[in-house]
C-alpha cells in the first residue's frame, strides 16, 4: 500500500549510502581537529601548571611554595591526565558506536536498494521520509519525480478511492493492511502492485510511523491469469471430451470421472458411478481390471488396450483404454488416468464390414459362375427338349433326353441358389403377411418333411406386414425346413413362429446387420442335433455343409441369407450342440395395409405370330436356339451378336421392329443402351430383355422397374414363347407392316461378330 505523501511545497532528502560515508568522515574530520585543539590547550594548561613546579629562588624558603604547592600542582596535573585519558577512550567509545552505526546504516541501505521489493517510510500524515532506489527500477520515476507527485497519482482511477480508504483506517487504527492495485509506470503501462503496510509506535505506544513494502506481483498475475485460462481450457476439454476420463486409485476406486464416461456407462449423477467399485461393477471381467493395473504398474503408460465394461443397465460395452501412471514424491503410483474410448458400434461395423466383404467376393463370383452356366444350362435345356419332340414318345433315345433335361434342371436350380446368394436376382415386392403365407406352406411341408417330424405354429394374431417377394419368403421356409430335416434324422419337432418385435440399439450393437425399428420374426426352430461355435461361423457360406459328399450342395442357407439381405431383412441363429438350432428372420414391419393380389399365370393357347423381331445375343449356341424356338412359331427374326451389329441390322430392315430381343450384358455395347438407340426412332418397339442375372442397367437394387421385360436364363421353349407373345400383346400395336420381298429373302442372313 503506497501511502506516503509529501505536503505541499516540503521535499523530503533522500539519503544514499554513499552520501552517508562521506557525511561520516566530515563530521569525523571536523570532530579530530576539535580533539585536536583541545589535546593542545591541554598540553599547553599542562605545562603552565608545571611551571609552577620549577624552583625559584624567592621561595625556597617558604614552606608552601616548597611543599604544599608542589604537591598540589602535581595533583592538578595528573587530575587533567586522567581527564584526558577519561575522554580518549570515550571518544573511541563514541567512535566505535558511530562506526557499527555505520555500519549498520550501510547494511539497511543494501538491503532496501537490492531488494526487488519498493520500500517506503512515511509518517503518519503520509509524508514521504524514505524512498527506496527499488521505485526507479520498477516503476522508472527519480526520486525527485516520486517527491514532485503524490502517491495516488499513479494509481488507478477505478483503485484509487480503495487506497485512499486503506491509508486512512491505517492512519486512524493504526493497523496496517495487505491490498492488490493498479499503478501505472512511467512509460504509460500499469503494473499491479501488493502493498504490505505495516505501523512503528512510539515509546507511548501510539502510531508514528508506516512502513510500505510494494511488490511488483504484474507477472504473477498475468501467470495466474494464462494458468486460469489454461485450467478452464482443460477443464473444458475434459468435460466436453468425447471420451470417457477418469482418474481412480489401484485399488478400483473412482476419483474423479467426467460426463463422458459418466453418458458412456448410462448413469445419470456422478456421485453415483464415483460410488461403483471398477473391477467388480465397470469391468466385465476382474481379470482384465488386474492386467490393466499391472501394465499400468510396469509400463507406466499403456496404449489402445480393449476390454469389456458392463452399463448401470447390464449390456456390455468394448472400451479401448490409454491410460498413464502418476507417481508421488517417493516415486510410488499415488493414482492411474485412463482414457476409455467406447468402440462397440464400431467393432459391430468392422464384423459387419468383414461379412459383406467376405459376402460381396463369395457373391460376384457365384454370381459370374452363374451368369455363365446359366447361357449353356439354357442351350443344354433347350436342345434336349427340341431333341426329344424330334424323337418322339417311342423313340428308345428320348429317355436319354429326358435325363439330359432333368440333369440341366438340376443344373438350372443350383445356379438360382447361386443368384439367389449373390443377391443378383430380380424381386417382385408384394404386401405380404407372413401368417397366411406359413398357414398355406405348413400345408405340404408333412409330406416334405416326413411323418416322423411334427410341425407346429404359433402365429401372432395381430401381425404386421412385410413388403418382399412372395416366391422368395416361400423359398427361405422350404430351405429352412429341409435344413431342419436333415438336422433330425430320428424325427423331431419343429416349429415355425411369427411375432412383432421392435429391434433396439442394444440388440443392434451384439447383432451386426440388424436394425433398429419395427420388424417381423419368422423363427424357424427345430430338436436336431444343433451347431457348435465353429460350425456357426459358416453356415451362411456357399458351398459350406456338414453333410457328407454327395448329400448336400451347402446352398440352402447361403440362399436363406442372400433373400433375406436382399430384402432388407436380418438372418439370426442361435444353436449349440444336442440342443436344436433356431433361425430367426426379422423383415422390416410394411405400413401399407393392401395385400398383394393373386395374380393369374398368363396363359395362351397359341403362343405364336408372324411380328417382326430383331434378336441380340452375343452366344452363339443360345442365339442359334432361340432363332429355332421363333421361327418355329411363326416370327420373322433377324439376329445380330453384339449392339453394333444390331443398329447396323435395323437400318438395312428399313420398317419398324415390333419386339426388340436382346441380352442384358454384352460385349462392347449392352442390351440397355441398344434399346434406348432404337426406341428414339422407334417409339412404338417393345423391348424384352434375357439376362441370367440382374444386372445394374436393368433393375435398380434388385427391384425391377414395372415397366421392364425381363426373361431369366435358362427358360424353356414354352415359357420363352408365352413370354414373347405376352410383351407383344401388352403394347396392343396394330398388325405388323409386310416386308419387301427382298428383306424376306435376306431374313436368315446372319451378321458379322
Amino acid at each position: 500500500m503506497q501511502q506516503e505523501q509529501t505536503k505541499p511545497g516540503k521535499r523530503a532528502r533522500v539519503t544514499q549510502p554513499k552520501d552517508v560515508r562521506e557525511s561520516f568522515r566530515r563530521f569525523e574530520r571536523r570532530e579530530w581537529g576539535l580533539w585536536a585543539i583541545a589535546a593542545i590547550i591541554t598540553l599547553l594548561l599542562t605545562a603552565a601548571l608545571a611551571s609552577f613546579l620549577l624552583p625559584d629562588s624567592h621561595s625556597h624558603h617558604d614552606y608552601y611554595a616548597v611543599t604544599v604547592l608542589p604537591q598540589a600542582m602535581r595533583g592538578l596535573v595528573g587530575l587533567v591526565f586522567l581527564f584526558d585519558l577519561y575522554t580518549i577512550y570515550q571518544y573511541l567509545l563514541i567512535h566505535r558506536i558511530r562506526r557499527q552505526l555505520l555500519e549498520r546504516e550501510e547494511l539497511f541501505h543494501l538491503i532496501s536498494e537490492n531488494a526487488a521489493d519498493m520500500i517506503a517510510v512515511v509518517d503518519m500524515h503520509g509524508k514521504r521520509i524514505y524512498n527506496s532506489l527499488s521505485y526507479k527500477r520498477v516503476l522508472g520515476y527519480s526520486p525527485e519525480e516520486l517527491q514532485a507527485s503524490t502517491a495516488f497519482e499513479q494509481i488507478h482511477p477505478e483503485d484509487r478511492e480503495r487506497v485512499k480508504k486503506a491509508a486512512e483506517d491505517a492512519r486512524v487504527t493504526g493497523i496496517g493492511t495487505t491490498l492488490e492495485y493498479r499503478i501505472r509506470h512511467k512509460s504509460g503501462a500499469w503494473l499491479v502492485l501488493e502493498s504490505t503496510s505495516s505501523v512503528i509506535r512510539n515509546a507511548k505506544g501510539e502510531p508514528e510511523k508506516l512502513i510500505i513494502v510494494n511488490r511488483d506481483v504484474s507477472e504473477r498475475k498475468r501467470a495466474e491469469e494464462a494458468l486460469r485460462r489454461s485450467e478452464s481450457g482443460f477443464r473444458s476439454v475434459v468435460e466436453d471430451a468425447p471420451y470417457g476420463i477418469y482418474r481412480t486409485r489401484a485399488d478400483g476406486r473412482f476419483l474423479q470421472v467426467n460426463p463422458a464416461l459418466q453418458r458412456m456407462l448410462g448413469y445419470e449423477r456422478m456421485d453415483e458411478l464415483l460410488a461403483r467399485d471398477l473391477p467388480s461393477e465397470i469391468f466385465r471381467h476382474a481379470g482384465e481390471y488386474e492386467r490393466l493395473i499391472h501394465q499400468l504398474t510396469r509400463a507406466k503408460e499403456i496404449k489402445d488396450v480393449e476390454m469389456e465394461w458392463k452399463r448401470k443397465d447390464g449390456t456390455w460395452i468394448t472400451v479401448r483404454c490409454s491410460g498413464r501412471r502418476v507417481d508421488d514424491a517417493n516415486s510410488v503410483a499415488a493414482y492411474f488416468e485412463v482414457f476409455a474410448e467406447d468402440v462397440t458400434e464400431k467393432r459391430v461395423l468392422e464384423k459387419q464390414l468383414r461379412m459383406a466383404q467376405k459376402m460381396e467376393a463369395i457373391g460376384r463370383l457365384s454370381g459370374g459362375i452363374a451368369h455363365d452356366f446359366n447361357n449353356l444350362l439354357g442351350v443344354i435345356i433347350g436342345y434336349s427338349r427340341v431333341l426329344k419332340r424330334e424323337l418322339g414318345a417311342n423313340n428308345a433315345l428320348s429317355e436319354h433326353a429326358r435325363e439330359i433335361e432333368k440333369a440341366g434342371e438340376r443344373a438350372a436350380s443350383l445356379t438360382k441358389q447361386l443368384l439367389a446368394f449373390s443377391r443378383q436376382q430380380v424381386l417382385t415386392p408384394a404386401i405380404l403377411n407372413l401368417n397366411t403365407l406359413t398357414s398355406d406352406m405348413a400345408k405340404m411341408l408333412p409330406q416334405l418333411l416326413g411323418e416322423d417330424i411334427e410341425v407346429t405354429l404359433v402365429l401372432e394374431p395381430e401381425l404386421g406386414n412385410v413388403k418382399a417377394d412372395q416366391s422368395q419368403v416361400e423359398q427361405v421356409i422350404m430351405n429352412l425346413a429341409v435344413n431342419a430335416r436333415d438336422a433330425m434324422p430320428a424325427g423331431g419337432k419343429l416349429r415355425i413362429e411369427t411375432a412383432n418385435v421392435e429391434l433396439n440399439e442394444a440388440f443392434t450393437r451384439t447383432h451386426p446387420g440388424s436394425k433398429v425399428g419395427s420388424q417381423v420374426l419368422l423363427e424357424v426352430t427345430d430338436t436336431g442335433t444343433g451347431m457348435d461355435a465353429t460350425t456357426l461361423t459358416h453356415i451362411f457360406e456357399p458351398f459350406f455343409t456338414t453333410k457328407e459328399r454327395g448329400k448336400g450342395t451347402g446352398l440352402g442357407l447361403a440362399t436363406v441369407y442372400g433373400i433375406v439381405k436382399q430384402s432388407n431383412g436380418y438372418t439370426g441363429v442361435e444353436s449349440a450342440p444336442g440342443k436344436g438350432t433356431s433361425f430367426k428372420i426379422y423383415l422390416p414391419r410394411d405400413a401399407g395395409q393392401r395385400l398383394a393380389e393373386e395374380q393369374q399365370p398368363y396363359s395362351l393357347d397359341n403362343p405364336g405370330g408372324s411380328e417382326i423381331i430383331l434378336l441380340v445375343e452375343d452366344s452363339e449356341p443360345l442365339r442359334k436356339l432361340v432363332k429355332t424356338f421363333l421361327d418355329s412359331a411363326g416370327y420373322r427374326v433377324f439376329e445380330a451378336s453384339s449392339g453394333e451389329d444390331a443398329l447396323e441390322v435395323s437400318t438395312r430392315i428399313g420398317c419398324p421392329l415390333d419386339l426388340l430381343l436382346t441380352d442384358v450384358v454384352m460385349p462392347g455395347m449392352n442390351g440397355r443402351v441398344l434399346a434406348e438407340h432404337l426406341l428414339a426412332g422407334q417409339p412404338g418397339m417393345e423391348v424384352l430383355y434375357m439376362s441370367g442375372y440382374t444386372d445394374s442397367f436393368i433393375a435398380g437394387h434388385g427391384v425391377l422397374d414395372p415397366e421392364t421385360h425381363l426373361l431369366h436364363k435358362p427358360f424353356t421353349e414354352e415359357v420363352f414363347l408365352r413370354k414373347v407373345r405376352e410383351v407383344l400383346d401388352s403394347g396392343k400395336r396394330a398388325a405388323p407392316a409386310e416386308l419387301p420381298v427382298s428383306e424376306l429373302a435376306g431374313s436368315d442372313v446372319r451378321t458379322r461378330r
